[in-house]
Parts: structure tokens; C-alpha cells; sequence
């Protein structure tokens, strides 16, 4: 059973700038985000696909940062295929599990200036 769904679109134009703060960098991205857009020459479109991703489910799991999900408790990596996927901890953990949910399906795409990402909350 479907549980949540959630959408974002971001303009790289308009995020592109917020990347060229480390403290930001910090603030929304763990570690290992970094590194993995970093390692990418289209970087500001890997940021930005992550970036949709995890307010994607923020809003798929109704909850965001009034209530005290934060950015990095959301972490969007991907399978050795390239596949993207979302690991969570703290809060936003907490909150998945409240609703019954089980499974976290992510695709996100990126298009001439823009990144999208939706994810679907699925139980059993």
C-alpha cells in the first residue's frame, strides 16, 4: 500500500549560487553526498537532484524541518548501477516508521536547468 508520495523540482540557476557555500554544503549534505557530487563533472545537477530528492520525501513522510527533520538525516547515494536511493536516520527514521512504512522508492531526473526527484513510501 502506497503510504506517501512526494515531488520536488529545483532550477540549477537558482541553486547553483547556495553550492558556492561550504556551510550550506555542510548543513544539507553529508559526507558522503559530497563526495559523490564532487567526483562528477555535472556536480551542481547531482547536488540538485539529491537536494529535490530529500525534500521529495520530506513531504512524502509530511513532515520537514518545523519538525525537526533535518537535511542530513536524509541521505540520497546510489547502488553501484547508478540507481539513486535514500537512507535515513535520526527523526526522519523515526517518523518513517510511525507511518508503517517499509519500502522508499526514488527516481530523479535532471533536463536543461532543472532536477527532479519523486519518491513513493510503500508498506508491506
Amino acid at each position: 500500500m502506497i503510504l506517501g508520495i512526494g515531488v520536488d523540482l529545483v532550477s540549477l540557476e537558482n541553486f547553483a549560487p547556495k553550492l558556492k557555500s561550504d556551510a550550506f554544503r555542510r548543513k544539507v549534505f553529508t559526507p558522503a553526498e559530497i563526495e559523490s557530487c564532487e567526483a562528477i563533472a555535472k556536480s551542481t545537477e547531482a547536488y540538485a537532484g539529491k537536494f529535490a530528492a530529500k525534500e521529495a520525501f520530506m513531504k512524502a513522510i509530511a513532515k520537514g524541518i518545523r519538525q525537526e527533520v533535518w537535511f542530513t538525516q536524509i541521505e540520497v547515494l546510489n547502488h553501484e548501477s547508478g540507481a539513486p536511493y535514500i537512507q535515513i536516520n535520526g527523526k526522519a527514521k523515526r517518523i518513517f516508521s510511525i507511518l508503517g512504512a517499509e519500502n522508499i522508492f526514488l527516481s530523479i531526473s535532471h533536463t536543461d536547468g532543472m532536477a527532479v526527484a519523486m519518491v513513493v513510501l510503500e508498506s508491506a
